[in-house]
């Protein structure tokens, strides 16, 4: 007889990653865009992992993670000043080469004079210092809010600069651009002709008409190219859907990865409990597209928009004008 399981990795683009440690526990994989690599359909952040109680906390929600089959793990420069950089480099410590690690360069809202390419270069020094590690898996652009900014990564000595140089050096393997507060932006990110490998995009039920353009018109725009989407905001942004009782784990994922072309979906784990209710959720089969629409419509009933911190005029993930380059 064949298990759900066993059926997953009969399908093209679909498999298992099975625990690290022979637990026989996995979490689905997906394609990676255009590559054959796969990743686990869940991924850890690492904004959220740097508020556990301590570094030993933080390490040991990592450890389990991997053990349990996350093999993706996200960051950015700005988190925390840097410090979620560092509480990840050490947390990974002993299974770096067991995960698909991502983080992200804000030149383009930095206000410091290092910018477009050479301050790209400093970033990317500076998050492998802290990472300790030589090269990510992932390099992106953290949270792109304006057609300037667009601009300024495709203009002379602008970030694609950097994109390249970092590549042919051998310190990013794949590289994209991020954000939740324009689709137009995403949309001329695209059209400019760069070969991002991956974008991180909203994908949240709680949400509203506008953030959803993302998911009706960016995403469809990603997939023409075989660009990897990356969701993000299933909870809103905050832990205040949880509490309230509109999210669960298990509806952000199933949500989600209804999407096809969504091959991982980032959560945040800063308590290690939370990691079982993730790997538990990732196993679950997605919605259909039917029941997709009709639990947008529910969360929109019961005022979803108003968890949706993404959706909150002037909302800014991280810090990036308040960390140090070094």
């Amino acid at each position: 007889m064949i298990t759900r399981r066993g059926f997953l990795g009969l399908i093209p683009g679909i498999g298992m990653a099975r625990g690290w440690a022979g637990s026989g526990v996995g979490v689905p994989t997906r394609k990676f865009g255009r590559h054959a690599e796969q990743v686990s359909v869940v991924g850890f952040g690492g904004h959220t992992l740097a508020l556990s109680k301590d570094i030993s906390e933080a390490t040991r929600i990592a450890h389990e993670a991997v053990d349990r089959g996350v093999t993706f793990f996200d960051n950015a420069w700005c988190y925390h000043k840097g410090r979620a950089e560092e509480w990840m480099g050490q947390a990974l410590k002993g299974v770096r080469d067991k995960v698909f690690l991502m983080t992200k360069c804000c030149t383009h809202q930095n206000p410091l004079p290092e910018g477009g390419k050479e301050g790209a270069m400093k970033f990317l020094e500076a998050s492998l210092r802290r990472l300790q590690t030589d090269h990510v898996d992932l390099w992106m652009l953290h949270e792109m809010k304006s057609v300037a900014e667009v601009d300024k990564f495709y203009g002379p000595g602008g970030t694609a600069e950097a994109f390249d140089l970092a590549k042919k050096q051998g310190k990013v393997r794949y590289l994209g651009f991020t954000g939740h507060d324009e689709p137009e932006v995403h949309l001329k990110m695209i059209q400019g002709g760069y070969p991002f490998d991956a974008s991180l995009q909203p994908v949240s039920a709680l949400g509203t008409l506008h953030s959803r353009r993302f998911e009706t018109e960016v995403i469809p725009a990603l997939a023409e190219k075989k660009i990897a989407v990356i969701g993000m905001k299933g909870f809103g942004g905050s832990k205040r859907s949880s509490e309230k009782g509109l999210m669960t784990a298990e509806k952000v994922l199933r949500y989600s990865l209804s999407y096809p072309e969504v091959c991982t979906h980032l959560i945040g784990v800063d308590q290690f409990p939370y990691v079982e209710e993730a790997v538990l959720a990732s196993a679950k089969d997605p919605m259909t597209p039917e029941e997709r629409k009709a639990f947008a419509a529910w969360c929109d009933r019961m005022g979803g928009a108003e968890y949706a911190m993404h959706c909150q005029p002037g909302h800014r993930d991280g810090s990036c004008c308040g960390g140090a380059v070094a």
